[in-house]
């Protein structure tokens, strides 16, 4: 059986909250997420500080290729 899809990719219309499903059946990992603006993250000095909208667009840009790589072995461009 093929899966024409082998992944979604939610994100929020204000770019505020993301999170990847991956849609196959053997994933042992089927959420990464979600990543959201508000959340807390270390600062360069170590404070915690709110990673903002550039965390979740981070998250957007390399979330489809760390998670094939991390989880199914395919080397993605």
């Amino acid at each position: 059986m093929t899966v024409p899809f082998d992944g979604a990719l939610r994100v929020d219309l204000e770019g505020q909250r993301a999170r990847y499903e991956c849609l196959r059946p053997s994933c042992p990992n089927r959420v990464e997420g979600p990543v959201c603006a508000t959340d807390r993250v270390p600062g360069p000095d170590g404070e915690l500080v709110r990673g903002g909208p550039a965390r979740v667009a981070r998250f957007v840009e390399g979330i489809k290729r760390y998670h094939l790589t991390q989880y199914h072995g395919e080397i993605t461009q």
